[in-house]
């Protein structure tokens, strides 16, 4: 199943009642579909080295049985399917996770990192993980509603159809390089090259929407 298809099917689900066989039914369907989907993304990959798996697998039982109880609660006037599917993988199951698996006497900060995907910004005035969640939640959505314009007028000179807050929301949705390459039909290098760019023209934007000082 694709993402429109995952989210048609989540909000068929929204329509039927509680408890019925139906509902259930089609849980299980999108549960698998969610699953199989190649779509989910989780920014703490090459963390935790050997419990990683375990980690992850933790957090993907527990994301599966909040959907189901919670399936209604997606709202797609505010996000695409996978995209909340994600952002409930990354910002919550898998850091519930980590004590659960490390024993909560080794549990681990997740450093600054955990903004991987914001590679061109210092943050080094986050004071933990919530302040680097919190900022990247922010930046997000000022990309996405991008109010001035500004990002989707920052294009390829030779795809003038491709601008950077359209990669970015896909980057953060869990699509990797090589499918977005694939779909433009660009090479991987220059679509990291404009990305990394992108980032370091807007730095001092994005800085402002996190609250943070602007750079000399």
């Amino acid at each position: 199943m694709n993402d429109q298809q995952l989210k048609e099917l989540a909000l068929k689900i929204q329509q039927q009642p509680i408890n019925t066989t139906a509902r259930r039914v089609a849980l299980s369907k999108l549960i698998c579909g969610i699953y199989r989907s190649g779509k989910l993304y989780c920014s703490y990959k090459c963390k935790f080295q050997k419990v990683y798996q375990d980690i992850y697998d933790e957090a993907l039982q527990n994301l599966f049985l909040y959907v189901c109880k919670n399936i209604d609660k997606y709202d797609p006037e505010r996000s695409e399917f996978m995209t909340w599917i994600n952002m409930l993988l990354n910002q919550r199951f898998f850091k519930e996770a980590i004590p659960k698996i490390l024993g909560k006497g080794r549990e681990i900060q997740v450093e600054s990192s955990f903004l991987e995907n914001l590679e061109a910004l210092p943050f080094e005035e986050s004071n933990g993980e919530d302040d680097c969640v919190t900022a990247f939640q922010k930046i997000r959505q000022y990309i996405e509603k991008d109010p001035k314009s500004i990002f989707q007028q920052a294009y390829m000179k030779k795809y003038p159809k491709v601008n950077f807050r359209e990669i970015a929301i896909k980057k953060w949705s869990g699509i990797s390089w090589k499918e977005m390459s694939d779909e433009f039909d660009i090479p991987i290098p220059t679509l990291s090259n404009f990305y990394q760019r992108c980032l370091e023209k807007f730095r001092d934007d994005l800085r402002e929407v996190c609250g943070l000082e602007t750079i000399q």
